[in-house]
C-alpha cells in the first residue's frame, strides 16, 4: 500500500479509496450482455494505476483490466459477462478494484457504448475503508413492468440485494421486512420473518429477489462481524406507475451507505428528466420520487421549503427499518430530531433510477468526477445561502443567478456539462471547487443512471464493528 492509500485508509469520512468490492448486477434481457463501466477519477496531482480482478478457478484474484489516469484525469475500465444471475449464494461472482492513490469510482450499469441503452443503473462504489457491518436496504416495491428479466427466475420489476463478502469466513444474518416476507432466496419459498443466516468468502455475493408484486426490500436488516458491500434497487422499474407517452422501465441500482454513515440532514436537489425525450411518470412534471428510512424508533422528519413554495408538508414520524416514499415538486430540505440517522434516495421522473440525497451535513470542497461519452448529463449543485465563494465549476464559476432557494439555508443550481463528452473519449473528468454538495443524472431518451458524491459527518451506529468515534 502506498503511502497516499494509507492516509486515504484512515480517512473514515471520504470516498477517495485504493480498494473498491462489487459485482455486476444482472439486467433486463435487451441489456443483459451490455458493459458495465467503472469510471474513475483521479483527484491527485500524481498518476494511479487502476486494476480490475475477478477471482479464478483457484480462488486467487487475477488481473482482468487495467489502466492509468493522469492527475486531474479519468478513465474507464469495463467488464461484460459477468452478470449475478441466480438467487442466493454466488461463489466468486465478485469483482474488485485496486488502485495504487487514491481515486473516485462511479459504477454504470449497460454504459450505452451502442447508443441503444435501455435500462441502465449507475452508483458511486464505496472503498473498503468506509465499508461496515450494518445495513438497511432500500429499493422500490416489485410491481410488474412488461418487460422480460434475464436472471434466472427472477419475476418482473422485482427488487434485489447484492451482497459481497470482502473478508474470508464472513457470516452474514439477515431479516427481511414484512413488506417481503415471500422473497426468493435460493431456498424454497416460504415465511422468511425470521433471521436468516450464511457465510461469504472474500469476493462471494449473495442476491435476493422479492418475488411477488407489492413485495418490497427496503428495511431489510443485514448485519455481519467483517465489513460487507451491499447493493440494493430492482432489476427494473416503473416505480408502479403507468402513463402515456414515452417513458420505459429502467433499473435502478445503488450502493448503501451503512447505518454508521448516514446523515441526519439532506438537500433533496431534484434532477430533471432529459427535455423533450418524454413524459412524466408521477403527474406531476418537475417532481421527484423521494425514500426516507429511519435507523430507529421515534425518528420524526421534518420539511423546509422555499419560501412562496408553500407550507412544507407534515413531519414524518418513523420507527426502525420504516420506509415511506412522497412524490414532491423542486428542491426542499429534509432534517431528523435528535441527530437521529436517515436514509433519503431520490427517483427521477421518466426514466427510472435510485441515489442518495445530497447530505448537508459535510460539504465537499474540492471535487473530481468522470462522465460518459452518449448520456445527456446534469449536475444538480448544492450551496449555503449566503456563501459568498463562487463554486467554479472547470475552472468557471457557477453564475449565481442559476441558485434558487431550497429552503432551510440553502440552494441549488442545475448546470448541463457541456460540451459533451465525445465518443472518442473512454471518460471525460469535471472538476468543482469552493463548498458544495453535488448529484448527477445521466439520460439517453430510454436509460438513465443517477449518482450522488457521498458525504457523511459521523459515525451514527455503534453497533457496527466498524463504527469508530
Amino acid at each position: 500500500m502506498s503511502p497516499a492509500c494509507a492516509a486515504a485508509d484512515g480517512m473514515r469520512y471520504s470516498f477517495a479509496g485504493c480498494v473498491f468490492y462489487t459485482t455486476e448486477a444482472d439486467n433486463v434481457a435487451s441489456d443483459a450482455a451490455a458493459f458495465t463501466s467503472f469510471l474513475i477519477a483521479n483527484s491527485g496531482a500524481e498518476k494511479a494505476t487502476v486494476t480490475l480482478e475477478e477471482l479464478g478457478a483457484d480462488g486467487s484474484w487475477m488481473v482482468k483490466d487495467t489502466t492509468t489516469v493522469g492527475a486531474g484525469g479519468a478513465a474507464r475500465l469495463s467488464v461484460a459477462g459477468k452478470e449475478v444471475v441466480t438467487s442466493g449464494f454466488n461463489a466468486a461472482d465478485g469483482l474488485r478494484l485496486l488502485s495504487t492513490r487514491p481515486v473516485t469510482v462511479a459504477q454504470i450499469e449497460s454504459d450505452d457504448r451502442d447508443e441503444q441503452a435501455r435500462s441502465s443503473g449507475g452508483t458511486m462504489l464505496l472503498p473498503t475503508h468506509v465499508l461496515g457491518s450494518h445495513y438497511l436496504a432500500m429499493t422500490y416495491a416489485q410491481a410488474a413492468t412488461g418487460s422480460a428479466v434475464s436472471a434466472a427466475g427472477a419475476p418482473d420489476g422485482a427488487g434485489r440485494l447484492l451482497i459481497v463478502g470482502t473478508e474470508p469466513r464472513t457470516t452474514v444474518n439477515v431479516k427481511l421486512p414484512a413488506t417481503a416476507l415471500m422473497a426468493v432466496t435460493g431456498m424454497d419459498r416460504r415465511d422468511m420473518s425470521a433471521t436468516f443466516q450464511f457465510m461469504l468468502g472474500d469476493g462471494d455475493v449473495y442476491q435476493v429477489w422479492t418475488g411477488a408484486d407489492g413485495e418490497d426490500l427496503s428495511g431489510t436488516d443485514i448485519t455481519a462481524d467483517q465489513p460487507i458491500a451491499v447493493f440494493s434497487g430492482n432489476i427494473v422499474t416503473t416505480y408502479g406507475r403507468t402513463a402515456p407517452g414515452v417513458h420505459s422501465p429502467d433499473m435502478a441500482h445503488e450502493q448503501m451507505p451503512p447505518i454508521a454513515s448516514w446523515s441526519v440532514q439532506y438537500v433533496a436537489a431534484s434532477l430533471p428528466p432529459q427535455s423533450g425525450t418524454c413524459d412524466t411518470l408521477l403527474g406531476q412534471p418537475g417532481a421527484s420520487i423521494w425514500r426516507l428510512l429511519a435507523a430507529t424508533d421515534n425518528t420524526l422528519v421534518t420539511f423546509a421549503v422555499p419560501d412562496g413554495s408553500g407550507p412544507p408538508p407534515d413531519p414524518i414520524p418513523l420507527v426502525a427499518g420504516q420506509a415511506k416514499e412522497i412524490v414532491m415538486t423542486g428542491d426542499f430540505v429534509v432534517s431528523t430530531n435528535n441527530n437521529l440517522p436517515l436514509l433519503m434516495t431520490q427517483g427521477i421522473d421518466c426514466e427510472p433510477s435510485l441515489s442518495l440525497a445530497v447530505s448537508a451535513d459535510l460539504f465537499f470542497d474540492d471535487l473530481t468526477f468522470a462522465v460518459l461519452p452518449w448520456f445527456d448529463q446534469v449536475a444538480a449543485v448544492v450551496r449555503q445561502e449566503g456563501d459568498p465563494n463562487p463554486i467554479m465549476l472547470d475552472d468557471s464559476p457557477i453564475p449565481d443567478a442559476q441558485f434558487t432557494s431550497a429552503g432551510g439555508g440553502f440552494e441549488v443550481a442545475r448546470v448541463s456539462l457541456l460540451p459533451s463528452c465525445p465518443s472518442s473519449q473512454q471518460a471525460c473528468p469535471h472538476h468543482l471547487h469552493g463548498h458544495f454538495g453535488v448529484t448527477v443524472r445521466g439520460m439517453d431518451v430510454l436509460a438513465s443512471y443517477a449518482l450522488t458524491m457521498p458525504a457523511w459527518s459521523g459515525c451514527h451506529d455503534m453497533t457496527d464493528v466498524t463504527c469508530v468515534n
